[in-house]
């Protein structure tokens, strides 16, 4: 059973609570209070496997109970429960310790769906706890000597509206055609990521199931929260909310990146479009960056500007693939005018077709598997062959952390200098 402490100072609501709780069978309310600081109290009595917590109470709201019990009960989760859903709310209440965020009117099966994922979580966590204590090794962190080295293909634009997202999530299911490999698709744009709707993903996974030190260097946890993509690639998807991707730090995302590298032959990395630290990050693990560009005044300025500052970060130009989408003919641009102007190569030109990508992208299903003879098809093919080579060894063993360049200091000081 899933004991349930209930906090709310409006009495219907607790009442109503209760009765759409005691359907379930797995779940039991075993204790109810009207204020934080009762909460506090019925907490530390009854140890409560999960804590429903209103916002906004007397004596004690729920934001700075919830950080108290974070503190003092661990092992009893807060799920909060506010009719406020503004992105800074939400914030405050996932740094004060609350493990969801439930927006009100909620459903049922919301609820009952959030408790239950908090319940195996906590439940995973105490396992992966007491295996690490039984073998006397760290629970966070630990440190590893030795692993497998899947690459990592980052895509990236300095601007939104390039088709960036529809070459990376068809990028991720032509490599796992193609060469056989186990592929892993993460969506970096924490904010406004489009995998899940591009590959029609049911969106109750996310990387925000790892915004938590244990569940970050679990393998099991990670394995939990990718969801299973088309043509057996397995997706990490951004969080479901954009007030959420705070939660992501640099440290969750080298953890998760090493665990994917250690498990999955080649991991896709799509990007939000800009430079920001987990962006930067994301680069720095990167075997080749991918910049996607356009034929357009605009694309073509941001992508020298990106070229520039892939360079001022030390990234080789053999590291770095440049993109043409929607390459068309009758365009007043083409590629040698386009390379003339950024004075670098484009490697690859992708056609112009909005009739395959429309109905792919409405559909939820990659073009490369439902139109798999078409032009833009086959140019998707020709990216992962010059990615990876016919003939190529899979990637090799080596030493955690090695050949890893030092980061750049480009964008100034890092999230703990500047609070």
């Amino acid at each position: 059973m899933i004991r349930i402490l209930i906090v709310d100072d409006i009495p219907t609501t607790l009442d109503n609570l209760q009765k759409l709780l005691g359907f379930e069978d797995d779940i039991e309310v075993c204790g109810t209070a009207c204020d934080g600081r009762r909460a506090i109290e019925e907490a530390r009595r009854l140890q409560p496997d999960i804590i429903l917590m209103d916002v906004n109470m007397p004596q004690l709201d729920g934001i700075q109970a919830t950080e108290l019990l974070a503190a003092e009960l661990p092992g009893s989760p807060v799920i909060i429960m506010s009719v406020q859903g503004e992105r800074d709310y939400i914030r405050r209440a996932m740094q004060a310790g609350a493990r969801e965020f439930l927006i009100k009117p909620f459903s049922g099966d919301e609820l009952i769906a959030s408790i239950r994922r908090v319940h195996q979580l906590e439940q995973k966590k105490g396992t992966f706890l007491a295996k690490a204590a039984a073998t006397n090794t760290p629970a966070y962190g630990a440190a590893v000597q030795e692993v497998r080295r899947g690459e990592v293909f980052l895509v990236f634009s300095g601007k939104g509206g390039v088709g960036k997202s529809v070459i990376a999530s068809n990028l991720a299911v032509a490599l796992g055609m193609e060469t056989g490999g186990r592929v892993a698709l993460v969506d970096l744009d924490l904010q406004f990521g489009d995998a899940g709707v591009l590959l029609n993903l049911d969106p109750s996974r996310s990387i925000t199931g790892l915004a938590d030190s244990a569940a970050s260097t679990d393998p099991e946890f990670i394995e939990d929260a990718l969801t299973d993509g088309p043509e057996g690639i397995r997706v990490l998807l951004a969080p479901s909310s954009p007030e959420l991707a705070d939660l992501i730090t640099i440290e969750h995302l080298r953890t998760v990146m090493q665990e994917l590298r250690r498990t999955f032959d080649f991991i896709v990395v799509d990007t939000a479009s800009h430079l920001g630290e987990l962006n930067i990050e994301a680069i720095e693990l990167a075997s080749r960056v991918i910049v996607v560009t356009m034929l357009s005044i605009p694309a073509i300025k941001d992508t020298k500007l990106t070229l520039r500052v892939l360079e001022s970060l030390n990234v080789d130009a053999d590291r770095i693939l440049l993109a043409l989408n929607c390459s068309d003919a009758r365009s007043g641009l083409n590629k040698e005018a386009v390379e003339g102007n950024l004075r670098f190569p484009i490697a690859l030109q992708i056609p112009h077709d909005p009739r395959v990508v429309d109905s792919s992208v409405n559909r939820g299903t990659p073009f490369v598997a439902a139109n798999p003879e078409t032009e833009i098809s086959r140019s998707i093919r020709e990216l992962v062959s010059q990615l990876v080579p016919v003939g190529r060894p899979a990637p090799a063993m080596a030493v955690a952390g090695v050949g890893m360049q030092k980061r750049s200091r480009l964008f100034g000081a890092r999230r703990a200098a500047t609070g």
